[in-house]
């Protein structure tokens, strides 16, 4: 076997492997791009959670305990 064909289908596998691994690179960047995305909106919710119980202070001080437990039960609720 020439020494140029040894050469030609080796340097073909190394540029197929850079380009799987890039392909790999690119998957695993847009994955952590999208958890800081999460990140971003739970602390979003978080925060406007936190402003809301801070306004409704006394009256949530003031419920019962199954008024309470209803409000809880809402909170757990998924959200869309």
């Amino acid at each position: 076997m020439d020494y140029t064909v040894i050469v030609i289908i080796t340097n073909t596998l190394v540029v197929l492997a850079t380009f799987v691994a890039t392909l790999y690179r690119i998957k695993i960047e847009r994955e952590q791009i999208q958890t800081v995305k999460r990140n971003v909106q739970a602390k979003e919710c978080l925060e406007a959670l936190r402003k809301y119980i801070r306004a409704e202070r006394d009256s949530i001080r003031s419920m019962n305990e199954g008024e309470l437990q209803e409000f809880l039960d809402y909170l757990e609720q998924p959200g869309e």
